[in-house]
């Protein structure tokens, strides 16, 4: 009798899971790109992180070199933190190691558009999914 459940439990378990989860790779990912402007030209690094307003679904990240960015993430709505660091030369702090000093850094783009982002995207299969991103500094 115990083979014969095993059997069955067996002959089912690929059915089964063949429905869940989808594939091995994992969800399906679309390709996104555009471009970073600040104060109209482009920006020359920075990073963009692409995060689930539920916080169901992981981040996505992407770097942006030379104004433009380009990544793979899920379908779906995403608030959009763009982030800039440059270094203060007229500023000085001590290193991570405590044996000198170097240049202070800041994120000099204004909180609305990373901590307190008001940028949303909506990527969407069999579409473009282009994002353009017009930053001012005031």
């Amino acid at each position: 009798m115990k083979l014969w459940v095993t059997v069955i439990f067996l002959g089912v378990l690929p059915v089964l899971s063949a429905g869940c989860g989808g594939s091995k790779e994992g969800p399906l990912r679309l390709t996104v790109r555009g471009t970073v402007s600040l104060d109209g030209q482009p920006l020359e690094s920075g990073s963009i992180l692409f995060v689930d307003p539920a916080g169901q679904i992981q981040s996505y990240f992407a770097s942006v070199k030379n104004g433009a960015y380009q990544t793979e993430m899920e379908a779906g709505a995403w608030d959009v933190q763009i982030t800039a660091i440059r270094e203060l030369k007229d500023k000085m702090v001590p290193d991570g190691a405590g044996t000198g000093m170097v240049p202070a850094s800041e994120q000099y783009l204004p909180a609305r558009y990373n901590e307190k982002t008001g940028l949303r995207i909506d990527v969407k299969p069999g579409e473009k999914n282009e994002f353009p991103f017009q930053l001012t500094s005031q």
